[in-house]
C-alpha cells in the first residue's frame, strides 16, 4: 500500500484516470466502483478526463457502480447516485449501474450482489475509489456491525438515518487496483491506524486496502 501526502487532489486524479484510461485504451473492459462523500468531485474530474482521453469506442468497455448507496426511492436526495448526477458526472457513452430500483430494501441488496456478481464476471480490469471515514469505515462497511462478517457480494443494515446497502470484503478482495483519497482534517488518527499491522478488519475497515493487490492512498490537507 503506498501512501502519498498531496496538497490536492489533482495527482491522485491524474493517476487514477491514468490506470483507467490504459486499460481502456487496451481494449480491457474496466469496472471502476465509486463511492460518494467528499470523493463525489473528485470523481466527476476523473471522469472529464477519461472522456478526453478515451474515443467513443474504447469508452463503451468502460462499467460504473457505485461502493455502497443509501437506501430509498429511486434519485432520493441522500442518494449517492442521484449526487453524482446532480454534480454533473458525465455517464454518456460509457455503462452506468445504479443500485437503486424502487424495489424493496432486501430485493435490492439481492440485485445488486447479482448486477456486481456479473459486472465483475465481464470485466478484465476492477478499479475501486474509495473515502474513509473518521471511524475507519470504507465503502458503506462501518466497524463492528453485521457487514464485517458477510460472505455474500452486497449486505445492507440500519445505520442512523439511513438504511445502507454496500459491497462486503470478498467482494473488495476482488479488486485489481484501489485509490483511497482522504483528508487529514479530522482522520489523522485513521490514517495512522491504517498504517498499523496489528489491526483487524471489524476495528477498521479500511486495513481491507492491505489485501487487495495494489492499493494507493492519496491524504489530502
Amino acid at each position: 500500500m503506498r501512501f502519498t501526502n498531496s496538497p490536492s487532489s489533482l495527482e491522485g486524479i491524474k493517476s487514477l484516470a491514468g490506470k483507467i484510461i490504459t486499460g481502456l485504451n487496451g481494449g480491457k473492459k474496466v469496472l471502476w466502483l465509486i463511492p460518494g462523500g467528499s470523493n463525489i468531485p473528485i470523481t466527476v474530474d476523473v471522469m472529464n478526463i477519461i472522456h478526453q482521453s478515451v474515443g467513443p469506442d474504447y469508452l463503451l468497455n468502460l462499467s460504473i457502480t457505485l461502493t455502497d448507496e443509501r437506501y430509498g426511492p429511486e434519485n432520493h436526495p441522500d442518494s449517492n447516485w442521484k449526487q453524482f448526477i446532480d454534480a454533473g458526472l458525465n455517464i454518456i457513452g460509457i455503462k452506468a449501474y445504479p443500485v437503486l430500483s424502487d424495489e424493496s430494501f432486501s430485493e435490492t441488496i439481492v440485485q445488486y450482489g447479482k448486477m456486481i456478481e456479473k459486472l465483475i464476471m465481464e470485466s478484465d480490469l476492477i478499479i475501486g475509489q474509495f473515502g474513509m471515514g473518521s471511524d475507519g469505515h470504507i465503502a458503506g462497511i462501518l466497524p463492528h456491525t453485521v457487514v464485517v462478517l458477510e460472505t455474500g457480494p452486497t449486505s445492507g443494515y440500519e445505520s442512523g438515518k439511513f438504511q445502507r446497502i454496500t459491497l462486503t470484503f470478498p467482494i473488495l478482495k476482488r479488486i485489481d487496483i484501489a485509490y483511497l483519497f482522504v483528508s487529514e482534517a479530522g482522520k489523522k488518527e485513521a490514517i495512522e491506524n491504517l498504517k498499523k499491522d496489528a489491526i483487524s478488519l471489524g476495528d477498521q475497515p479500511a486495513q481491507i486496502l492491505k489485501e487487495i493487490e495494489s492499493s494507493y492512498v492519496y491524504v489530502l490537507p
